[in-house]
């Protein structure tokens, strides 16, 4: 197991790449916004990096293949989502977009309804990104097929040298997006460590709202099934529901 000394060393290479490499101008913008960093002379200002309407791509279908840059989307803020942790958590995601969750349903009257669309998936110019999925939870079923699952995925970013945690859903009927950022940490950290603490913090947040604990694990990732319930009863002790 490396030592904090090696995951320190570690952290500065990834910190020390050229984000130029991995993002483009406008995402490196909205990066350094989402990590509190002070705006480069040369950055684009927030204001300049919105969709323009239609960008979307809610008509395009949801297996239409798109390309482009993240742009920061008008939603409606609240406590968990902001306009600029809903674009991180995009920028993040972009390349696994086909194993994140999706409602759908299907009836003669309306066709088939799905819950997520798809968004622009960028071209990086060096190598793409790698989310790795942390696992996915189902904190209710609401009725026969109807479950409300929340997948993690940790992502490294070159050129920041830091980690984000996104949550995703299955469509945006609980925050008003499917993906947004939980919170970062350094990339001197275990990346396992400090997804975990994130982790509790975020299901601390709902706790503290009256929110209940998750009902039961669709699937593990990097966290382990045991580890992921003895998380949860630190938060919520034995409480079933």
């Amino acid at each position: 197991m490396p030592n904090h000394n090696d995951s320190a060393a570690i952290a500065k290479i990834w910190r020390q790449l050229d984000p130029a490499n991995y993002y483009e101008a406008g995402e490196i913008a909205i990066l350094r916004a989402y990590f509190g960093l002070k705006p480069r002379p040369d950055d684009l200002s927030l204001a300049q990096l919105y969709e323009a309407p239609g960008d979307e791509g809610a008509d395009a279908g949801p297996d239409a293949p798109r390309v482009g840059p993240i742009r920061l989307r008008h939603v409606e803020a609240t406590e968990q989502v902001s306009e600029l942790n809903e674009a991180v958590a995009r920028i993040c995601l972009a390349e696994v977009q086909d194993r994140l969750p999706q409602w759908w349903s299907s009836s003669a009257e309306h066709g088939v309804l799905i819950g997520r669309a798809r968004f622009a998936a960028p071209e990086r110019t060096f190598t793409p990104l790698h989310p790795e999925r942390l696992l996915c939870i189902n904190w209710a079923d609401s009725g026969p097929g109807f479950s409300w699952p929340e997948d993690y995925y940790v992502t490294l970013l070159p050129g920041f040298g830091r980690y984000v945690l996104t949550a995703s859903a299955d469509s945006p009927d609980t925050y008003g997006v499917t993906d947004f950022a939980l919170g970062w940490f350094r990339a001197s950290e275990d990346r396992i460590a400090g997804s975990k603490r994130l982790l509790v913090r975020w299901w601390r947040e709902t706790a503290r709202q009256d929110g209940g604990p998750w009902a039961y694990l669709f699937n593990e990732g990097l966290i382990e099934v045991k580890e992921a319930y003895r998380m949860r009863k630190r938060v919520w002790g034995d409480r079933e529901e």
